[in-house]
C-alpha cells in the first residue's frame, strides 16, 4: 500500500511522523481522506471569510505535511499566510489550483488504500 504512494507523497517523512509504524501511517492516511475540508474551504472562499479560511487551510497544511505531502503543505502555507495578511487577490488567484491539488492527493490516497 505505502509503495503505491511513492512519488505522490514523501512516505519516508510520513512514516517518520508515525515513528516508523506502517499501521499508524495507514490510519493517518485514512483519517486524512475522512477529514476532507474541501466543502469548508469552498464555502469560506465564496463568502470571502478569510479568518475561517485561514484556520481550515492551516489544518490542510499541517495534516498534509504529516502524511508526507510536502508540496501541498507548502502551497497551503502560502494561502494561510495570505489569509493572515489580508491578501485576498493572492488567495483568489491560487485557491482553485491548490484545492485541485488537494482533491487529487485525496483521490490517489483513496486508490492506494482501498
Amino acid at each position: 500500500m505505502i509503495g503505491d504512494l511513492e512519488g505522490v507523497l514523501n512516505t519516508e517523512l510520513g512514516l517518520e511522523y508515525c515513528g516508523g509504524m506502517e499501521d499508524l501511517y495507514e490510519d493517518m492516511l485514512r483519517d486524512y481522506i475522512d477529514g476532507d475540508h474541501t466543502a469548508e474551504l469552498e464555502k469560506y472562499f465564496a463568502d470571502e471569510n478569510w479568518a475561517d479560511y485561514r484556520v481550515v487551510i492551516h489544518g490542510v497544511k499541517s495534516t498534509s505535511l504529516m502524511i508526507g505531502g510536502e508540496n501541498l503543505s507548502e502551497k497551503a502555507k502560502e494561502l494561510e499566510f495570505a489569509a493572515a495578511d489580508g491578501k485576498a487577490d493572492f488567495i483568489k488567484e491560487n485557491h482553485a489550483t491548490v484545492l485541485e491539488q488537494y482533491k487529487q492527493l485525496m483521490d490517489k490516497i483513496k486508490a492506494a488504500i482501498s
